[in-house]
C-alpha cells in the first residue's frame, strides 16, 4: 500500500505529514516554504516520488458554521491544480487542528510562538490522522 500525505495549507508555508506504509499512523514530516504555487507543486512532487505517495489529504478550513471562506476558495483551486498533476485528493475538515496542535505543544512544554513551523507540521499530522481514522 502506498503512503498518504497530509497537508496543512498556508499562503507562504505548508505543513506536511505522512502516513506509515499501512495507512494507520500519521507522522509529522516537514514544512515547505514557498514563493509561488509552482515551487510548492515541485516540492510536493519531490516528496511524493521519494516516499511513493499517490494520495494527498488537504485540510479544508471551513468556518465554525460549516460555511466556506476565502481560504476554502484558495484550497479548492489548489485541489484542482493538484488533480491536474495526477494526484488523488481528499479534503479533510481542519477546523481547530492548529489549536489542537498548540495544545499538544503546551502539554509538552514547547513554546508555540517561537515554533510556528512545528504547529504547521503537527496540524498536518492531525488532519491526516483524522482522515486515516475516519477511513477505517
Amino acid at each position: 500500500m502506498s503512503r498518504i500525505i497530509g497537508i496543512d495549507f498556508g499562503l507562504s508555508k505548508v505543513g506536511v505529514a505522512i502516513s506509515d506504509p499501512l495507512g494507520v499512523i500519521s507522522m509529522p514530516l516537514k514544512v515547505i516554504r514557498y514563493k509561488n504555487q509552482e515551487d510548492l507543486i515541485k516540492s510536493i512532487k519531490k516528496i511524493t516520488i521519494e516516499k511513493r505517495v499517490e494520495i494527498l489529504v488537504i485540510g479544508y478550513p471551513l468556518n465554525m458554521n460549516f460555511k466556506e471562506n476565502e481560504m476554502t476558495k484558495i484550497i479548492d483551486k489548489f485541489k484542482t491544480t493538484m488533480e491536474k498533476n495526477g494526484f488523488t485528493i481528499y479534503l479533510e475538515d481542519e477546523r481547530l487542528s492548529s489549536e489542537y496542535a498548540k495544545k499538544i505543544m503546551i502539554q509538552q512544554d514547547i513554546k508555540t510562538g517561537k515554533n510556528k513551523e512545528m504547529v504547521d507540521i503537527l496540524a498536518a499530522s492531525i488532519i491526516l490522522q483524522t482522515y486515516l481514522d475516519r477511513k477505517k
